[in-house]
């Protein structure tokens, strides 16, 4: 994300994509300094310190779901000496035997009771659980979702967020892109559609049942590798309906379309697809292409389409960014494209 969009965004926090939070971690999980990651569910939160705690030698020894931890996990259980009936031998004296650096991950600490944060606050700002300290240089992380994503999460407390670098993880097409490129049992199809759409393919509304999260991206692509008959309707309970249904026909018309790559390099070459439903894809995908920057070479390749297809385009690219409206091929087909544009 760029300087100016991270600035600009509504959250308090920047927002970063997996590829450009995980130096961040890295450096961090060397320093030893507390990190908080919150985001949308299915964002890649935990994978992201898994790389990260590995990249700096310090592994995950147990991930913690704090979600399903009482207070007595983290404070220890006491149990009656055997040898000494009148004391008593803690849990956690033995829980932390580690004698060296490792990370201590947390996982859905905003969901968790609040006395388990406050064993989770003890750890952040001071490596230590009563009197039981971790070894130096150990790292401490914690990740969960945000309020307003309505999955469960609650107020973390403000003594937490002081005690900890805090950033706040987003969705991004590209880091997906390079992700499931990197793995070997992904279909390369869907990775094409995704490259089609762009971060369109992603967005988040949490008053909807489905979202089509990277996570939800992952199992379709996974599935679709390893039966390319896959049900749609296991595709549309992961990724909605509507992007099932795009996801379907591009992939029965995938070798009638161009990438985006050859339209934005050769708008005037790239192939142009003659059948309608392989238009609609077209459309769409110049649509979700559009910006300030792009807009003129997607004009030069629309120009090719059927006129009913232009104005698709034009009202479609409108929506998704308005900056368009003040480029120069704009403003040129607004003449003729007036009375759509009204």
């Amino acid at each position: 994300m760029s300087h100016d969009k991270a600035i600009a965004n509504e959250s308090e926090l920047v927002q970063l994509t997996p590829d450009e939070l995980l130096p961040i971690l890295i450096d961090a999980a060397k320093c030893g300094e507390s990190v908080g990651v919150e985001g949308p569910p299915g964002g890649g939160k935990s994978e992201v310190f898994t790389q990260a705690a590995d990249a700096a030698g310090k592994p995950i020894l147990c991930p913690y779901n704090l979600e399903l931890s009482d207070q007595t996990e983290g404070k220890g259980i006491p149990f009656r000496d055997l040898d000494n009936p009148a004391q008593f031998v803690w849990l956690k004296d033995k829980r932390w035997l580690q004698d060296f650096a490792f990370t201590n991950f947390m996982d859905e600490l905003p969901r968790a009771p609040v006395p388990v944060q406050g064993t989770a606050a003890t750890l952040l700002l001071e490596n230590r659980i009563d009197d039981i300290y971790l070894p130096k240089g150990t790292w401490h992380g914690w990740a969960g979702n945000r309020t307003s994503d309505k999955a469960g999460a609650n107020r973390v407390p403000t003594i937490i967020y002081q005690r900890c670098d805090m950033y706040e993880l987003v969705y991004s097409s590209e880091s997906q892109i390079r992700y499931m490129l990197s793995q070997p049992d992904m279909d390369l199809l869907t990775i094409r559609f995704l490259r089609m759409k762009g971060d369109s393919a992603f967005e988040f509304d949490p008053n909807k049942k489905i979202n089509p999260t990277p996570r939800s991206w992952s199992t379709v692509a996974r599935k679709l590798y390893n039966n390319s008959a896959t049900a749609f309707a296991t595709i549309a309970g992961k990724i909605t309906k509507g992007l099932a249904s795009e996801l379907m026909a591009f992939r029965s018309l995938a070798h009638t379309l161009p990438s985006p790559e050859e339209v934005l390099l050769n708008p005037t070459g790239a192939r142009v697809p003659e059948n309608a439903s392989a238009l609609f894809l077209v459309t769409d995908m110049l649509a979700d292409q559009a910006s300030f920057n792009t807009f003129d070479a997607l004009v030069e390749y629309a120009k090719r389409l059927p006129p009913e297809f232009q104005a698709k385009f034009i009202k479609d690219s409108m929506k998704r960014d308005p900056s368009i409206m003040s480029t120069k091929a704009f403003v040129s087909w607004g003449v003729k494209f007036a009375p759509v544009l009204r």
